[in-house]
């Protein structure tokens, strides 16, 4: 089953990237970083449910979440290059202007993600000790929208 899962993420990342480095309209570049972290958020979100107690604490559930996240971190700049993009979007001029820090930013959330993924690997961690990974994500995570995501 685990091989069947990351077969199937290796696919969708692998047609989601072909996408990316196709993409030549703005629009383009704008749905595929969109669909990234509609990924990333999908497999985030309930592992935050987790840690805040609003669902059941599923070790390895939360590990195959923990590997999506960052494997998918690995994507999420691409879609940013060559911008700003015009569009229906709310990434805000700031990235394409400050980009250096926005590329920093990226990076450790990255970092961040490889590493819950490794603490979590195995599917047996208590919640306890991932907690701490997770919330590095989450504050990478923050920062970023913060500075360069608009409402």
């Amino acid at each position: 089953m685990r091989k069947w899962i990351a077969t199937s993420i290796a696919v969708t990342a692998a047609c989601l990237m072909a996408g990316g480095a196709a993409a030549q309209s703005d629009e383009d570049k704008i749905e595929y970083r969109e669909s990234v972290f509609t990924v990333i958020g999908g497999n985030f979100g309930p592992m935050g449910k987790m840690v805040e107690g609003k669902i059941d604490y599923d070790a390895e559930r939360f590990a195959r979440n923990a590997d999506r996240v960052a494997y998918m971190s690995q994507m999420a700049l691409e879609g940013f290059q060559g911008g700003p993009h015009e569009g229906d979007t709310h990434a805000k001029d700031a990235i394409w202007e400050q980009w250096d820090q926005f590329e920093q930013g990226m990076q450790k959330f990255q970092d961040a993600s490889a590493e819950l993924a490794e603490a979590t690997a195995g599917g047996d961690a208590a919640l306890s000790e991932v907690k701490g990974e997770f919330m590095d994500v989450a504050r990478a995570c923050k920062n970023c929208h913060d500075n360069f995501k608009a409402d």
